[in-house]
C-alpha cells in the first residue's frame, strides 16, 4: 500500500511540473491534448495482422491513435485499459512517462523520432516552445492555397497557381500573379476530378515529411539546418497532426496520421539529415517550388521528365499514392507531402516573390518554411494545422485588406466545387468569413484554425468543409 501511495504522489507531482511549463492560458489551451498522452511500443517484427489487431484493441477500449509511427503509436489509452492493450500480441509496452533512453526500447528510425517527440511532450519541453511562440505574431498567411494544374494541360506556373477568391457560385477565382483584370475575377474550373486524393479528413492519412536544405550545387548554400532546429520542426509536425486528431476524437470522427519521415537516415549516427536540393528555396520565387520538390522526389525514384510544374506534381501524386498503398500498413485513406524550407534569421519569411506557405487543395503537397511569414519556428505547427485544412478542402476565413486576399464571401467558396459542392451539399457555406463587405455571415464571428494562426478553434463551417 505504501508503494502504491508513493507512485500516486510521484505522478501528481510530475503532472504539476508539466502544467507549470505553460505560463499563459493560450499555451495551456494549445497543449491541453497532452493530458493522458500515451506511447504504445510495438514488437520489432510485428506483422500486418497483429498491427491492425492492436489498432482495433485500442479503439475497442475507448483509446485513440493520433500518430502511427514505425513501431510506435502515439495517442491516448485510458490507464484502466493499459493492461489489456499490453496483453495484445505484438505490444511491447504502454507508456505514460518519458523514456530516459528511447534507443533501449526501439531501434527503427521513425520509432526513435516518435519517442523523442513523446519525451518532449511529457517533460514539458514541447510546451516551452509553444509558450515562446505565443509572443510571435507574423504576417497574414495570404495566398496560402493554390489550385491544381489541369491534368492534361501545359499551362504555365503563373496560370496554374491561383488563390481562393470565391464568389457566391464558388467557381470564380483570382489569378495570383496579376495576369487578370484589376477586379481579378476570372472563371476557372477546378482541375481536381474524382477520384479525389483527400476528399475528407477522416480515416488513416499518411504524410511524407521532407526538411529541405541546399547543397550548394546550383545556388549558394546560405542556410544549413542546426540539429536543434531540425528537432523543433519534427516536433511541430507531430504536434500539428495530434491537434487535428484531438479535434476529430472530440467529435467521434476516426482519424490518425502516419508521419513518414523520408529525409535521409544514417544507421551509423541513428539520425535523420535534411533532404538535399540544388537550390536555396527561400531565395527563389514560389513559382519555382517544383524545382526543389523534384530534387526531393528524385531521391525516391520519382524524378520528373520533362522537368515542368505539371510533371513534378504528377510525380508527387504518384509518390503519395505509392505510400498510401503500403502493403504492410496500408492502404491509407489519404496521402500528401509536407516540404519545410529552412530560413533562419536573417533570411526572409517569404519567398522572393513575396509568397508564403501554401497548400494545394486535395494535395499533393504543403510547402512551408521553418519561419513562415514571420510566425517563427515555435508556430510552425500552427501554420501546418491551417495548411492541412486546405488539403482537405477547408476555405480561408481571414481577409487581409492590404493584399486583398483571403475570403470574400460568406456563401459557398471555391473549394465547394470539389468533393462537397454547391450542387450536392449546398448547405456548406463559409459564413465565418471576415470580409467586411460579406453578407449573410455568422454574427458574432468566431476564431477558427482557418481564420487565425494558433486559434485552436474549429468552427462549424470548417468542419462541414472537411467532411465532419
Amino acid at each position: 500500500m505504501k508503494k502504491a501511495i508513493l507512485v500516486i504522489i510521484c505522478l501528481v507531482a510530475q503532472a504539476e511540473s508539466l502544467d507549470a511549463a505553460c505560463k499563459s492560458e493560450a499555451c495551456k489551451r494549445a497543449t491541453a491534448w497532452k493530458s493522458g498522452y500515451t506511447a504504445v511500443i510495438l514488437d520489432d517484427d510485428i506483422g500486418r495482422e497483429d498491427y491492425f489487431a492492436i489498432l482495433a484493441a485500442i479503439q475497442a477500449r475507448k483509446g485513440v491513435v493520433a500518430i502511427e509511427a514505425e513501431r510506435v503509436l502515439l495517442g491516448w489509452v485510458p490507464r484502466a485499459a493499459a493492461a489489456e492493450v499490453r496483453a495484445t500480441r505484438g505490444v511491447k509496452a504502454v507508456l505514460y512517462d518519458a523514456v530516459p533512453r528511447p534507443e533501449t526500447m526501439v531501434r527503427h528510425e521513425g520509432a526513435l523520432d516518435a519517442l523523442a517527440f513523446f519525451n518532449s511532450v511529457l517533460t514539458g519541453e514541447y510546451e516551452d516552445v509553444i509558450e515562446a511562440g505565443q509572443a510571435r505574431t507574423g504576417e497574414p498567411l495570404v495566398g496560402c492555397v493554390v489550385e491544381r494544374p489541369a491534368a492534361a494541360s501545359s499551362v504555365s506556373v503563373s496560370q496554374s497557381i491561383r488563390s481562393d477568391r470565391g464568389d457566391a457560385l464558388a467557381d470564380v477565382i483570382e489569378d495570383r500573379f496579376g495576369q487578370g483584370t484589376k477586379s481579378g475575377r476570372r472563371v476557372a474550373a477546378n482541375s481536381s476530378t474524382p477520384p479525389f486524393n483527400n476528399p475528407h479528413m477522416s480515416g488513416r492519412i499518411t504524410v511524407q515529411l521532407f526538411r529541405l536544405d541546399s547543397d550548394g550545387t546550383v545556388d549558394l548554400n546560405r542556410y544549413t539546418w542546426t540539429a536543434t532546429d531540425f528537432r523543433i520542426a519534427r516536433d511541430q509536425v507531430y504536434g500539428a497532426f495530434t491537434v487535428w486528431v484531438n479535434q476529430a476524437a472530440s467529435r467521434n470522427v476516426p482519424l490518425s496520421f502516419t508521419v513518414n519521415i523520408v529525409d535521409p537516415y544514417s544507421r551509423y549516427t541513428r539520425n535523420f539529415s535534411p533532404t538535399p536540393t540544388r537550390y536555396e528555396p527561400i531565395t527563389r520565387s514560389s513559382e519555382e517550388a517544383y524545382l526543389w520538390v523534384n530534387d526531393a522526389l528524385a531521391r525516391h525514384g520519382y524524378s520528373a521528365s520533362p522537368l515542368t510544374f505539371d510533371e513534378v506534381y504528377k510525380k508527387n501524386d504518384a509518390f503519395n499514392a505509392a505510400m498510401a498503398a503500403d502493403p504492410v500498413y496500408g492502404p491509407f485513406d489519404g496521402s500528401f507531402s509536407v516540404y519545410i524550407v529552412y530560413n533562419p534569421p536573417p533570411a526572409s519569411g517569404n519567398f522572393a516573390n513575396g509568397r508564403r506557405a501554401f497548400a494545394v487543395a486535395d494535395g499533393p503537397l504543403v510547402m512551408m518554411m521553418w519561419n513562415s511569414s514571420g510566425w517563427g519556428p515555435e508556430k510552425l505547427g500552427r501554420v501546418l494545422e491551417h495548411e492541412t485544412g486546405h488539403i482537405f478542402w477547408a476555405c480561408d476565413e481571414y481577409y487581409d485588406a492590404a493584399s486583398n486576399t483571403g475570403c470574400f464571401s460568406c456563401d459557398t467558396c471555391m473549394f465547394n466545387i470539389g468533393p462537397r459542392n454547391k450542387f450536392t451539399t449546398p448547405w456548406i457555406t463559409n459564413a465565418n468569413c471576415e470580409h467586411p463587405a460579406a453578407t449573410g455571415c455568422d454574427m458574432p464571428k468566431t476564431t477558427c484554425i482557418m481564420q487565425s494562426v494558433g486559434s485552436g478553434n474549429l468552427c462549424q463551417h470548417t468542419r462541414d468543409q472537411i467532411g465532419w
